[in-house]
C-alpha cells in the first residue's frame, strides 16, 4: 500500500490555505469544486474515478462528519492545526472501513517539534478581498507538551455573471480554535488530547427569473455550521517494538441553513444535527521477522434533520415544520487483522482483513492481500488486491427532501444493501542518488469493480397530482480503471524537476445508462512543477497542470482547461519567510451560461503573506 504524504510545508508551497487546496495538485486525484454545484459546490476529491461517500476522510485516524450530501468539504479544514496529509489510493477497507472503496485522506497533526517554548504564524492577503490569520503557541517539556491553536479566513463573495448578483461561491468566514495537549504517565505510556471547534459562517445569493415584466425574485442563503471535535488516545508501549493504542473520540456537526425569499414572509431554515462517537483498540505485534496489526472498532452516528417553512399563500401566512431526516441513528462495530511477514530481505507479504457488523443488514467481510519485492537497492515492486464496501448513510437510508414545486420528492430506502467492490493495484518505483542528484521514476495501475453501486432509482415509486416520488436504489455497477506515470528529478541542491501523467478510464453498467462514462470524472490528466533557488535567497515553484474535457451526459462534455499557479519566497530573518504568488494565473473559469462547464470557480487569484516561527535560531 503506497501513501503519499504531503507535509504542511509542501502545503503551503502551493499556495494552499485549506486541505482541499493542498491536495488540488496530486496526480492521480481531482479536487474540483465546480463539478458539485448541485451541492453548493463543496470541493470533494476524487480517487480512481470515485467520490463522495466513497473516499474517506480522516482527521487524526477519525472520520469526518458533516458533509453535504455525501461530500465533506475539504476547503473547511484549514491548515492551522495540520503537520502533514497522508493519501492512500484504491479499495483499504479491511483497514479503514466503509467509504474506503476509492481510497483515504488523513489529516495528521503532531506534537511541537521544538523543546521549550515555541510559535507560529501566518498573515495572508488575497486578492478577492481575502485575508487569513493563523497563530499557534507551544510548550515542550521533558514528559509534557501542549499546544493552542487559532485562525481566521475570510473572503468574499464570487458572481460570474455580469449584471446578475447571483453567487457562485457564498461570502465565508471561518474561526478555528484549538487545543492539543500529550503526556508520559509512567514507563511507556504516552496519553495525547485534541479539542477543536470550527465555526463556519457562508452568505450567498439566489436569483430566479420571475413572470415577464417583473422584477428577479432574490433568495438570501445564509448558513452557519459548528464542529467540534474531541479526541484522547493512549498509546502502551509493549517493547521490542510492540504497543497497544485506545482512541476514543466524540464529534458534533451543527447546521442551519435558511433560503429567504427578500421582500416577503417567506423563509426556508434547515436545521441539521450529528454526532459521531468511536472507541477502538489497536495492537502493534513485532516478533522476528512477522509483525502483526490487530484492531477492534466500534461506533455510533445519529443524524437529523429538520425543516421549517414560513409561507404566504391567499389564505395568508402559515407556518410548518417537519422532519427531513428524522432522528436515525447508524451503530457498526468491527474487527480487522493485518500481518506484514518479511519473508526476506526483499520481499514481504502483507495480508489482511475486516469483519464489520451492522445491525441493520448483517456483516460484512472485506479481504486484502499485498506483496512488497525489492529486487535491487533501487527497485520497488508492489501490487495489492482487495475488496472494499461501503455502508449505506443516513441520508440514503432515511432523507426525505420535499421538491413538489420542481415536480419531484426524493425519499430514503432503509432496506439498501452495502455497495461492494474488489480493486487491484500495482506500482513499480526506480530510484537512483548520485550526490546530489536523484532521480525518480514510478508507474502504477489501478482496476476497480463495484457491485449494487447507489444511486437514485431513474423511475419513480409513485405519482400523485404531477409529483414523482424517487427513492435510492441499489441499481448500477461500475468499472474504472487507469495508470499514473510521474519522474522526480534533484538535478542539483538548488533545482528539482517533477513531471506526472494519469489516465482514468471508467464505466458505467446502469441498465438504464450502459455502457457510458461516469459522468465528470476527467480521462487525462498532465502536470509538471519546478522549484528553484534563486539567487538572493529567492525560491520559485511553479506548477502547471491540465486536465481535459470530461463526458458529462450523452452530447455533452465538460471543456478541459488548464491552470498554473507561481510563488515567490524569501527569508526575512531565520524561520522567517516572505512570499507573493497567483493561483490560476491562466485565467481558466467557469462560464455559467454553459451547461456541464466544470473549469475552475475562482479565476486569477493574487496572494501575499508573511510565515514566521519561534525559536528564531533554528532557521
Amino acid at each position: 500500500m503506497r501513501t503519499r504524504v504531503i507535509s504542511r510545508e509542501e502545503a503551503e508551497r502551493r499556495g494552499a490555505t485549506n486541505v482541499g487546496e493542498a491536495l488540488a495538485g496530486e496526480l492521480g486525484v481531482q479536487v474540483n469544486p465546480s463539478a458539485y454545484g448541485s451541492l453548493g459546490n463543496p470541493s470533494a476529491i476524487q480517487i480512481q474515478g470515485f467520490d463522495l461517500d466513497r473516499v474517506l476522510v480522516l482527521e487524526d485516524g477519525e472520520r469526518v462528519i458533516g458533509d453535504a450530501g455525501g461530500a465533506i468539504d475539504l476547503s473547511s479544514l484549514p491548515l492551522s492545526d495540520v503537520s502533514r496529509i497522508e493519501l492512500v489510493t484504491g479499495p483499504t477497507s479491511s483497514l479503514y472501513g466503509a467509504s474506503a472503496i476509492g481510497g483515504v485522506v488523513n489529516v495528521l497533526s503532531a506534537p511541537p517539534a521544538h523543546p521549550g517554548f515555541s510559535g507560529r504564524g501566518r498573515v495572508e492577503g488575497r486578492s478577492r478581498a481575502g485575508l487569513l490569520v493563523q497563530g499557534s503557541g507551544a510548550y515542550r517539556g521533558e514528559r509534557a507538551w501542549a499546544s493552542a491553536d487559532a485562525s481566521f479566513q475570510r473572503e468574499d463573495s464570487l458572481s460570474l455573471l455580469e449584471g446578475n448578483p447571483a453567487t457562485a461561491l457564498p461570502e465565508r468566514a471561518q474561526v478555528l480554535v484549538g487545543l492539543r495537549a500529550g503526556a508520559a504517565l509512567g514507563r511507556g505510556i504516552d496519553v495525547r488530547l485534541r479539542a477543536r471547534w470550527i465555526h463556519d459562517e457562508q452568505d450567498g445569493l439566489e436569483q430566479l427569473d420571475g413572470l415577464p415584466g417583473l422584477r428577479p425574485y432574490l433568495f438570501d442563503l445564509p448558513e452557519v455550521t459548528n464542529r467540534v471535535t474531541l479526541h484522547l488516545t493512549e498509546t502502551i508501549d509493549l517493547g521490542g517494538g510492540s504497543n497497544l493504542r485506545l482512541a476514543a473520540g466524540r464529534q458534533w456537526a451543527f447546521r442551519t441553513s435558511d433560503r429567504d425569499l427578500r421582500g416577503s414572509p417567506f423563509v426556508e431554515m434547515r436545521e441539521r444535527s450529528g454526532t459521531l462517537q468511536s472507541y477502538e483498540a489497536i495492537a502493534t505485534l513485532a516478533h522476528g521477522q512477522l509483525t502483526w496489526v490487530l484492531g477492534g472498532r466500534a461506533e455510533v452516528e445519529s443524524l437529523t434533520q429538520e425543516l421549517r417553512a414560513t409561507e404566504v399563500s391567499t389564505s395568508g401566512i402559515s407556518e410548518s415544520a417537519f422532519d427531513e431526516v428524522p432522528d436515525t441513528e447508524l451503530g457498526s462495530a468491527s474487527l480487522y487483522g493485518q500481518l506484514a511477514w518479511k519473508i526476506t530481505d526483499r520481499l514481504t507479504l502483507m495480508p489482511g482483513v475486516r469483519g464489520e457488523h451492522w445491525p441493520r443488514y448483517g456483516g460484512v467481510i472485506a479481504p486484502r492481500l499485498a506483496l512488497a519485492y525489492r529486487p535491487a537497492p533501487q527497485l520497488t515492486l508492489r501490487v495489492s488486491g482487495g475488496q472494499g464496501f461501503r455502508a449505506p448513510s443516513a441520508k440514503e437510508l432515511a432523507f426525505s427532501f420535499d421538491h413538489s414545486a420542481l415536480g419531484y420528492i426524493l425519499e430514503g430506502n432503509p432496506g439498501l444493501a452495502p455497495e461492494t467492490s474488489w480493486g487491484v493495484n500495482g506500482d513499480v518505483t526506480w530510484a537512483a542518488i548520485e550526490g546530489r542528484e536523484s532521480l525518480t521514476l514510478r508507474g502504477g495501475a489501478f482496476a476497480n469493480w463495484v457491485d449494487d453501486l447507489i444511486d437514485i432509482n431513474p423511475r419513480p415509486i409513485r405519482s400523485s397530482g404531477g409529483v414523482d416520488t424517487y427513492t435510492y436504489k441499489n441499481v448500477a455497477r461500475a468499472r474504472t480503471a487507469g495508470v499514473e506515470l510521474s519522474a522526480t528529478f534533484q538535478a542539483t541542491s538548488w533545482l528539482r524537476a517533477e513531471a506526472g501523467y494519469a489516465y482514468l478510464w471508467t464505466r458505467s453498467d446502469d441498465p438504464a445508462a450502459p455502457d457510458q462514462p461516469l459522468s465528470g470524472r476527467p480521462p487525462h490528466t498532465a502536470q509538471a512543477a519546478l522549484r528553484a533557488d534563486l539567487p538572493l535567497r529567492f525560491e520559485l515553484v511553479t506548477r502547471l497542470r491540465t486536465v481535459t474535457s470530461a463526458f458529462i451526459e450523452r452530447g455533452l462534455r465538460a471543456p478541459g482547461f488548464s491552470t498554473l499557479d507561481a510563488r515567490l519566497a524569501r527569508p526575512l530573518w531565520p524561520s522567517s519567510q516572505a512570499y507573493l504568488g497567483v493561483r490560476n494565473l491562466l485565467g481558466a473559469q467557469k462560464d455559467p451560461d454553459r451547461d456541464g462547464d466544470h473549469r475552475p470557480l475562482e479565476g486569477r487569484t493574487v496572494y501575499l503573506g508573511v510565515i514566521a516561527e519561534l525559536p528564531w535560531e533554528d532557521s
